[in-house]
């Protein structure tokens, strides 16, 4: 494949994003097709110079900027939704203000779209709520209004995220670094994974290069490649030996495609807890969900028994909630599972493009 970005600036360029669908060979023209006319849409409704403009953390910007196959089809499923969003009584204007910030409240925006994207596919009307400026400064509205089509049914979302402590937040990016390297960055393998010990973020070029060097040798040669030293290890197969790779990890009795983080040493099921008052900005005549926005570290780490159990306790407190959503996304390429908790559940579910 062609070089497309020659220069820095390049990666500026809405011509070049296009130019670079183009030239892929892992979509198909349907795909093709459709990601062109997404990075239409974006232009459009972003600006000009969003991409020079912007971070390249902001997490419209990355996802734009990521190019696998499955990173296409989301962006897809992404600007579908801001198309049919745009085009309802959806309030789009206060959504696209808050996914052109350049704080926290892009991030926020994004999950706004995403949780959006769920019940459209449902067939619900959403609608995002703006904050009624007469109001006393200690009454909030929620954030979204969801309506049901069929029986004109209201109720009302309120989301919030649960900000990392700081005890958590140099693993929480050693986590995400590692777990980029291995699900993003192409090309992708089979892999386990596990951090040692802390690593300070200077590190990060040279254990990129050590993960780089093994994938390429992985690519190269066809054989499995196993590294080790005091901060972290790691296994890459080949696709062709899946089945082997399987078997080292069932005998191991570690999980594949996985990284194990370092532990964590605090309570994130009483920092939930303490976001439950957030229900209070559902009007009281209605009925509502309160969606809470966790690290995807939550689901690997804590027993959900035991967390269900301490969480109902507090909702029964607020008689018009109707339960809350703990939301994460991760990269899965398994099925849809829901598994029954007692009156609860838990769901990993795909989103559809």
């Amino acid at each position: 494949m062609q070089n497309i970005f020659i220069s820095e600036n390049d990666h500026f360029k809405w011509s070049k994003q296009r130019e670079y669908i183009l030239s892929l060979e892992t979509i198909d023209d349907t795909i093709r097709e459709k990601a062109i006319d997404s990075l239409n849409f974006l232009e459009q409704e972003l600006g000009r110079n969003f991409l020079k403009t912007y971070s390249v953390n902001h997490p419209l910007r990355q996802k734009i900027s990521e190019k696998t196959k499955w990173q296409i089809e989301e962006l897809i499923g992404f600007t579908d939704t801001l198309k049919t969003l745009k085009t309802s009584d959806s309030n789009y204007n206060k959504l696209l203000l808050k996914l052109l910030s350049h704080s926290d409240a892009s991030s926020e925006a994004v999950t706004f779209v995403e949780i959006a994207r769920m019940y459209n596919q449902e067939d619900f009307k959403i609608s995002f709520i703006e904050e009624d400026k007469g109001k006393n400064k200690n009454d909030k509205t929620p954030d979204i209004e969801v309506i049901n089509k069929i029986n004109s049914d209201v109720f009302y979302i309120e989301l919030t995220t649960l900000g990392k402590a700081d005890s958590q937040k140099i693993i929480s990016n050693n986590y995400n670094f590692f777990h980029n390297q291995f699900n993003y960055v192409p090309p992708q393998f089979p892999f386990y994974g596990k951090q040692k010990k802390i690593i300070i973020e200077e590190e990060y070029i040279d254990i990129k290069v050590i993960i780089d060097e093994a994938k390429r040798k992985v690519k190269e040669n066809n054989q499995i490649i196993y590294y080790s030293d005091s901060r972290f290890n790691f296994l890459l197969a080949p696709e062709r030996d899946t089945e082997s790779f399987n078997e080292i990890c069932k005998l191991n009795k570690i999980r594949p495609i996985h990284f194990d983080s370092l532990p964590h040493d605090f309570d994130e099921t009483s920092r939930i807890n303490s976001r439950l008052n957030k229900a209070k900005q559902i009007p009281q005549e209605y009925n509502g969900l309160l969606y809470i926005s966790v690290t995807p570290l939550y689901f690997m780490l804590f027993d959900m028994q035991t967390a269900i159990d301490r969480l109902a306790a507090n909702i029964t407190k607020y008689q018009n909630l109707i339960g809350i959503v703990l939301y994460t996304k991760i990269v899965n390429a398994g099925e849809t599972v829901t598994i029954p908790i007692g009156k609860h559940f838990f769901s990993q579910k795909k989103l559809k493009t």
